[in-house]
């Protein structure tokens, strides 16, 4: 389940708690197939999801390298972009070289809950520049417009996530570029892409739901459920913190800078692991 793979586990007491909140759902197969929305929960279901919640940002927040809340002055983006070693290529950032990663890379490496939103939403943030023909916010992130220009979407999409990104190579990173992929598409492939600010609170929530799976799908995580019923609880999972997270305040991101738009996501994701914790009467 998830994007874990054979990923251990944090296994801390933290995790224990979320994994035993998520073991009290109960784990019903949905019907038939397909990416349907799940039922809406019951009452009692839905005390049992805020507990989930509470656990996962709880736990989340305790591993954060920054606690759940950035730097005041937010992060310079050469701390949350790739950086580009060697030579070849010109222009766009992507081109050339091996890049070397800012991201979480091994056993021994604090998770980057906050920062790694902050990734995501420069990425993020490059797909609305492009969308919108702005050259200035793309050379931020060492992009060249008229280059992408070039590309058909899709290649889009993967020279501004390796860009930003780089290569996945620890579980969590697999995670930020699944969040990321899914909001910088829409931006660049759906004819009708994301306002802003909806882009920026997707991403946020998709980044908290995708880094929970981590390890909610470890080795150390308990249960034994069937496929399908492991699908079911992860449907009402995401159901349930799309909805708690759906009023958060995200403000006018629409004449942010790279920088900007990447600060309001890392304190939007601090307030939604705030938002998380306060259970619901």
């Amino acid at each position: 389940m998830g994007t874990s793979g054979s990923y251990g586990g944090s296994g801390n007491a933290g995790w224990k708690q979320a994994h035993d909140a998520f073991d009290a759902l109960p784990g019903s197969a949905p019907s038939g197939t397909g990416p349907q929305a799940p039922p809406d929960p019951t009452d009692g279901q839905q005390q049992l999801l805020d507990n989930i919640l509470n656990a996962l940002s709880t736990a989340l927040q305790k591993d954060d390298a920054d606690h759940g809340s950035p730097p005041t002055t937010g992060y310079p983006l050469s701390a949350l972009l790739t950086s580009p070693r060697g030579s070849g290529g010109g222009g766009g950032g992507g081109a050339g070289g091996t890049r070397i990663p800012t991201g979480r890379a091994g056993a021994g490496s604090r998770r980057q809950v906050v920062k790694g939103s902050a990734r995501g939403a420069a990425a993020l943030a490059g797909a609305y520049a492009l969308r919108n023909g702005d050259a200035a916010r793309l050379q931020e992130l060492g992009l060249d417009l008229a280059e992408l220009r070039s590309l058909r979407p899709l290649a889009q999409v993967s020279r501004i996530l390796q860009t930003v990104l780089g290569d996945a190579g620890h579980p969590d990173e697999a995670a930020l570029r699944k969040a990321a992929t899914r909001y910088v598409k829409a931006v660049l492939v759906d004819p009708d892409p994301p306002a802003q600010q909806d882009g920026l609170r997707g991403l946020v929530t998709e980044w908290i739901y995708e880094l929970s799976l981590v390890e909610l799908g470890s080795q150390k995580a308990q249960g034994d459920l069937t496929a399908q019923e492991a699908i079911s609880k992860q449907r009402l999972v995401r159901s349930w913190l799309e909805r708690r997270l759906k009023n958060i305040d995200v403000p006018d991101t629409r004449h942010m800078t790279v920088r900007e738009f990447s600060a309001t996501a890392a304190e939007v994701t601090g307030e939604a692991l705030r938002m998380l914790r306060a259970r619901r009467s």
